[in-house]
């Protein structure tokens, strides 16, 4: 099991930006992203489909559906 993160990027126009990645990756990744960034929850998967699944759940999004 791997523990995920759902972070929030504001970039300076005032967009956002949602990613999903598995713990650590963001901060390697972080300077590909421009902006304010706000870790919003974290949690634990078998796999990134089920993580995905555990984001839509955490903003209300509805079933998952990967792209294959």
């Amino acid at each position: 099991m791997k523990t995920y993160e759902v972070w929030q990027i504001v970039d300076p126009a005032g967009g956002s930006q949602i990613t999903l990645l598995e713990k650590g990756q963001f901060e390697t990744r972080q300077p590909l992203y421009e902006g304010k960034a706000a870790l919003l929850t974290s949690f634990e998967a078998d796999s990134y489909d089920e993580a995905a699944q555990k984001r839509n759940d955490y903003f209300g999004w509805g079933k998952y559906h990967p792209m294959r």
